[in-house]
Formats: C-alpha cells, sequence, structure tokens
C-alpha cells in the first residue's frame, strides 16, 4: 500500500501543474482577446465622427 501512495503522490503535483499551466494558458489568451477587443473599440470610436460627417 506504502508504494501505491507513493505514486500517487508525483501524479498529483505533475497534474497539478498541468492545470496550473493550463489555467494561465486560458487566462492569458482571455486576456490577450479582450486587450484586442478594448483596441478594436477604441479605433472604432475614433471613427465615429468622421463617419457621422459624412452623412
Amino acid at each position: 500500500m506504502v508504494y501505491l501512495a507513493g505514486e500517487w503522490v508525483p501524479a498529483w503535483l505533475w497534474m497539478s501543474m498541468t492545470f496550473l499551466v493550463a489555467t494561465l494558458g486560458v487566462a492569458g489568451l482571455g486576456w490577450w482577446v479582450l486587450r484586442g477587443d478594448a483596441i478594436n473599440r477604441a479605433s472604432e470610436e475614433s471613427l465615429e465622427p468622421e463617419a457621422a460627417e459624412h452623412h
């Protein structure tokens, strides 16, 4: 039984690291998308007054 318990500790550590990396990746990707969205919205707002003048 001690041998089986010894295998669970490294497996748990590796899975914890895997989920940590995945969580950081998802958070980073979400930040990247939201930052790009904010840039796109800011550029659209800067173009709106010009578009309103042409009407």
